[in-house]
């Protein structure tokens, strides 16, 4: 016969694992709750990592399209796409004249990010890209913050 704080352990045990499955179940659900349309979006991102010589920018426009400008001292260009929003994360695609342009031929060709190799979440407070966006002249994985104009 196994003592009564064993079986008080085991039962313990299985609470504290249906609590968390219950905890997770209301999380996923609130999760799929949440949904940003395009309106909610619009406008200038200004990622949180910028300094004096040094910016990323993207700016999402009520017609699909994306304006991504960055720079680091006289180093700077930018790109156009198109952008599609699902649920929480946001997908890109560049414009053909920016596709297939990070084959760097010299050091005067700029190098042009193919967006679309990553997703970016959308957060209350933010957007980020989910995997680092190399531009050649910086490599970008922060926060991108809203600015109101």
């Amino acid at each position: 016969m196994l003592p009564r704080l064993y079986y008080n352990s085991i039962l313990l045990i299985e609470i504290y694992l249906t609590m968390k499955s219950l905890f997770a179940l209301i999380f996923i659900f609130i999760n799929h709750l949440v949904t940003y349309s395009q309106n909610d979006l619009i406008g200038k991102y200004y990622s949180i990592n910028n300094k004096f010589e040094r910016w990323s920018i993207i700016e999402l426009k009520n017609d699909g399209k994306f304006i991504y400008k960055y720079g680091l001292s006289g180093y700077q260009s930018e790109i156009n796409g198109t952008y599609l929003i699902t649920k929480n994360k946001i997908k890109f695609k560049n414009d053909t004249e920016f596709i297939n342009q990070s084959i760097k031929t010299d050091s005067l060709t700029p190098i042009y990010p193919d967006m679309s190799l990553t997703a970016w979440i959308i957060s209350k407070d933010y957007i980020k890209p989910i995997e680092q966006i190399n531009t050649g002249c910086i490599k970008e994985k922060g926060k991108h913050r809203k600015h109101n104009e």
